[in-house]
């Protein structure tokens, strides 16, 4: 993490432990990720429940594949719940047919499309322009575009359905915005930091590797860069890739929302992000219970540490 600035805690009432002014990292961007963005909308909840000063102040939030879609919710002000459930209710839908999401049942353009017109409200341009930086590949040169200027909600739906736009998976036809045919940000970038100053961004990924936010996994043998991000290459890791893509179980991805949480709370923590918490045991903030382990059965030092410093706050 990089250089930052202070920003003032905003709270309205309750007391505090400590309310001076906090440092803020810049912006923030999520990797491509699948279906496992529900780490990452985890990650997001855990922002906005302990430090939303962190999610307001950045000027950029970026998205490369489903991690566009978590940066639009972020931006626009979508129930970050609402998106996670329309994830696993889809996932619980496709599990009834044996190709899951590939079966032509599950038009997987048909479904982002839908749950974007439902969440996103109707001035999600205005609140997106500036600030929401989707990551898209153009076709045919495959250069990476970031799209960040909208002039109508249409614009952010159309921005985001070509950058989610994963071909064979999504459909044959690459999806067009401005009149200019684009697919998937992740093939150019799943992780996008151009739009920023080097080292100035969080940046969040559901795949262990060197990133900000992410699980933390045994030392692995060697690392393998996708796409300009450096992912650990496991067998665990190779586990979580098909679970983004071919998301059987769907209770994987409900463990890996809480994953996230866990993993975005421990973040806060170590780069002093959480210095404003309200004193425990008083009625404005209720006992908050432990989720779930991670979606793997990998136990490490780090997770158990990360548990005792959760159950104390």
């Amino acid at each position: 993490m990089s250089p930052s600035r202070s920003v003032e805690a905003p709270f309205s009432s309750g007391q505090y432990v400590s309310c001076q002014s906090v440092p803020v990292p810049l912006s923030i961007s999520f990797s491509g990720s699948g279906f496992l963005a529900t780490y990452q909308l985890g990650v997001a909840q855990s922002m906005l429940d302990r430090s939303p000063w962190v999610l307001q102040a950045a000027p950029k939030v970026m998205g490369a594949s489903a991690g566009s879609l978590v940066a639009a919710a972020v931006v626009c002000g979508s129930s970050l719940d609402m998106v996670r459930d329309e994830m696993l209710r889809f996932v619980r839908q496709m599990r009834g047919h044996v190709l899951g999401p590939l079966h032509p049942a599950g038009n997987v353009s048909v479904w982002i499309e839908r749950m974007l017109r439902l969440l996103l409200p109707a001035n999600a341009h205005i609140m997106a322009s500036g600030r929401l930086a989707i990551a898209m590949t153009r076709i045919p040169d495959g250069q990476n575009i970031m799209v960040s200027k909208f002039t109508s909600r249409e614009d952010v739906v159309q921005a985001l359905l070509c950058g989610c736009f994963l071909p064979g998976y999504c459909g044959i036809q690459p999806p067009s915005y401005k009149g200019v045919h684009y697919v998937d940000g992740g093939f150019s970038s799943i992780q996008p930091t151009n739009s920023c100053p080097i080292g100035h961004t969080i940046t969040v990924s559901p795949f262990a590797g060197e990133t900000d936010i992410c699980p933390k996994d045994p030392a692995p043998l060697c690392d393998l860069v996708v796409s300009g991000a450096n992912l650990h290459c496991s067998l665990v890791n190779g586990y979580r890739i098909l679970d983004a893509i071919y998301p059987y179980n769907w209770e994987a991805l409900d463990k890996a929302y809480h994953s996230g949480y866990r993993d975005g709370l421990h973040f806060l923590q170590t780069s002093d992000l959480v210095p404003c918490l309200p004193l425990l045991n008083t009625p404005s903030e209720p006992h908050f219970s432990p989720p779930p382990n991670g979606w793997t059965d990998l136990e490490t030092d780090q997770e158990e540490e990360e548990e005792e410093w959760y159950l104390f706050c």
